[in-house]
């Protein structure tokens, strides 16, 4: 629509008499809400093609910056654990749950730091340096194995702390592209950053599908103790990412939602760019479009919203950190062996995740489906995943020892000595007696642990998807940022619980147990969809299921 033609149409609507039943705009009607939408859209106009597809390049590497994000933490989850025990033999599940949980907790401290940041400075200045902190402790985490095997466990957890709180960018992210869009644009740029970040999320561990061929030696400098294998080569691939991404901020354009000035009159003024005093005079209808609506948003179901959200991001980051010392018991693979077959995995994983995203995105455009419905049943997918890895068989599982000179086979104790360890590479299996478990509990089998695969990327990517649009929808018009720091901040939580929840119970109660109890809590989730259905609802409709 050209600028003439909203002139002409601004001057009609003002005329005396032209419409004598036309609602204020405050009011709570479907038509109030989509004049608003207009008018506010007018605020973002650019002057020219090339602005716009400026500040969408913007938007792109902001996209690209979530997927970033998402990846420092999940490229690296399926080496941690062989990771672990190959820089320190003594550690055991309990600890990688510390290790795993150390990103999130940086990245939870970090948010309202980058973002408190954000709001008085140019974003590129907080991205920057959240990147170049990521950058350097990714290279510590690369170095962890050069340290002496008591200190380097707690290297490691120090490094991954550090690499999630550069990752704290997340709400820094989601700030810019809620500011640099128009309402119309707005719910499919938040989806489209909010899928970016979950893919990141699985296809992570995907990437590290390259570095198993070059095994646990991989390629070595001993004199700067530089070791490029199968466990590092995340950490150095992260940094190349990283630099690439410092590059691309230098074409971020500076939008902030404060730029933002209206008056009485029929146009403001808005700052794109405040380095090169870049200046657009854009068309308002009047100061009283700007308002916000009458009617406030249902904190209620905003509350139970960022609950629910936070059982998706908590039973998420319980699968993908309990998989890799999952695999090591049950299927005595080695920690390479495990670490190939984890990223094949997630590679499929991935694949399936973006299959459903895509339905999902086609369903939704032609209103095939509910959206409570399909949280729902994304949840009873993701339950069924956990249900499935509760041991089934009769079949012992095989066992190492763990700090004793005994070795456990299907269930007796046999002395070290009658075995000729030197021949063996390494010793695989369930960890006796650290894991008591290991010796009356029957084993998972690997089709289990296939089947589970599929129901969690299958409901997982669900679940996430419905979880951002139903919030996003629930708040409606109202300013989303600081509802939205919240929510990345139940994601924070959840993946700082998660980890050191599940391998808690895990090293000393086992799938039998640890499963069904996770399980359990989904249950209770998809229970409290189900009651809260009729506030599960967009701003301004009816409460009804």
């Amino acid at each position: 629509m050209s600028m003439d033609n909203m002139d002409d149409s601004d001057s009609n609507d003002e005329s005396p008499g032209k419409d004598d039943n036309k609602k204020p705009l405050l009011l709570d009607n479907e038509k109030a809400r989509n004049d608003r939408d207009k008018d506010e859209e007018l605020l973002l106009l650019e002057t020219s093609k090339a602005e716009k597809r400026r500040r969408w390049v913007s938007i792109y590497i902001m996209y690209f910056t979530m997927f970033l994000s998402s990846i420092t933490f999940s490229i690296a989850i399926s080496a941690i654990y062989p990771y672990l025990l190959e820089i320190n033999p003594s550690a055991n599940a309990t600890f990688l749950g510390f290790v795993v949980a150390a990103y999130s907790l940086g990245q939870l401290l970090a948010s309202p730091f980058f973002g408190f940041w954000s709001d008085r400075r140019p974003t590129r200045e907080p991205l920057m340096v959240s990147l170049v902190i990521n950058l350097v402790f990714n290279v510590l985490y690369s170095y962890a194995g050069a340290f002496p095997s008591s200190v380097a466990g707690y290297v490691l957890l120090v490094s991954r702390f550090f690499v999630g709180f550069g990752a704290g960018n997340a709400a820094t992210t989601r700030a810019y592209v809620s500011y640099a869009t128009t309402v119309a644009e707005r719910t499919s740029a938040m989806a489209s950053i909010s899928a970016a970040q979950a893919l990141g999320f699985i296809i992570g561990p995907a990437l590290g599908l390259a570095f198993v061929p070059l095994g646990s030696t991989g390629l070595t400098i001993p004199a700067i103790r530089f070791t490029f294998n199968i466990y590092t080569g995340s950490g150095y691939l992260n940094t190349v990412l990283g630099i690439i991404n410092l590059v691309m901020l230098i074409f971020v354009q500076n939008i902030k939602a404060q730029s933002f000035t209206s008056t009485p009159t029929s146009t403001s003024t808005m700052t794109i760019n405040s380095n090169t005093g870049d200046k657009r005079m854009v068309k308002v209808s009047s100061e009283s479009d700007l308002s916000i609506p009458a009617q406030p948003y249902d904190r209620l179901a905003v509350t139970i919203t960022l609950f629910l959200c936070f059982v998706i991001f908590f039973v998420f980051t319980v699968y993908e950190t309990i998989v890799s010392p999952l695999s090591l018991d049950e299927f005595a693979w080695s920690k390479n062996h495990a670490v190939l077959y984890n990223n094949i995995m997630f590679t499929a994983m991935a694949v399936i995740s973006v299959v459903t995203f895509i339905s999902i995105k086609i369903g939704n455009s032609k209103k095939l489906f509910d959206e409570r419905v399909l949280f729902m049943v994304g949840l009873f997918i993701i339950a069924l995943s956990f249900f499935v890895l509760i041991p089934m068989g009769s079949e012992p599982l095989s066992v190492t020892p763990s700090g004793v000179n005994d070795v456990i086979t299907n269930s007796s104790v046999v002395n070290i000595s009658d075995f000729n360890i030197s021949s063996y590479r390494e010793l695989v299996g369930c960890h006796y007696p650290s894991q008591p478990w290991c010796v009356n509990q029957p084993r998972v089998y690997l089709v289990q642990y296939i089947i589970s695969l599929v129901l969690m990327a299958t409901g997982y990517s669900a679940g996430n998807a419905m979880c951002y649009s139903i919030f996003s929808k629930i708040m409606g018009h109202f300013p989303q940022g600081t509802m939205t720091g919240l929510l990345n901040a139940s994601g924070s939580l959840a993946r700082t619980i998660g980890p050191i929840f599940v391998t808690f119970l895990y090293d000393r109660l086992g799938p039998l147990i640890t499963f069904p109890i996770i399980t359990g809590l989904i249950a209770i989730s998809i229970v409290i969809v189900f009651m809260s259905c009729a506030r599960l609802v967009p701003y301004g409709a009816k409460r009804q299921c």
